[in-house]
């Protein structure tokens, strides 16, 4: 009995070294971690998109100069519907969101190369001509 708990113990350790291992070394793991602690959006698509530091440096600052633009957006909307506005009136503020939403999009695809800039207007268009008039995307 005690050989069994031994061997038990030996196999338990080398599984977890074999894992530890493999997470330290293995590149695609390496993009999560960082994604992980930065917790940052924009960490994320350095990694999945391969962007250069220029890339990287530009797609940035047009994100901050969105997020200043999407601030102004938002509290348009949030204080059109508690004025009561027409739900004409907060239809037209929803629609101008998804415009500058569907530009900053674009703008950010044209900083990638050609086909990752694609795969990014691919992934993240669905998501805006899903957009539920809530200020959340719908999810599928």
């Amino acid at each position: 009995m005690k050989n069994f708990f031994l061997t038990l113990l030996l196999i338990l350790a080398a599984g977890a070294v074999s894992c530890g291992t493999f997470y330290l070394v293995n590149e695609e793991t390496q993009g999560w971690r960082e994604s992980a602690r930065e917790r940052n959006s924009m960490a994320w698509l350095r990694s999945e998109f391969h962007l250069d530091k220029a890339q990287y440096a530009a797609i940035r600052d047009l994100y901050v100069q969105f997020l200043q633009e999407r601030a102004g957006n938002t509290a348009a909307i949030s204080a059109a519907r508690v004025r009561r506005d027409s739900p004409g009136e907060v239809a037209g503020l929803e629609a101008a969101c998804v415009r500058a939403m569907t530009s900053h999009f674009q703008k950010v695809a044209l900083l990638m190369s050609p086909e990752e800039g694609q795969r990014y207007l691919d992934m993240v268009l669905p998501h805006v001509t899903d957009y539920d008039r809530r200020g959340q995307p719908v999810s599928n």
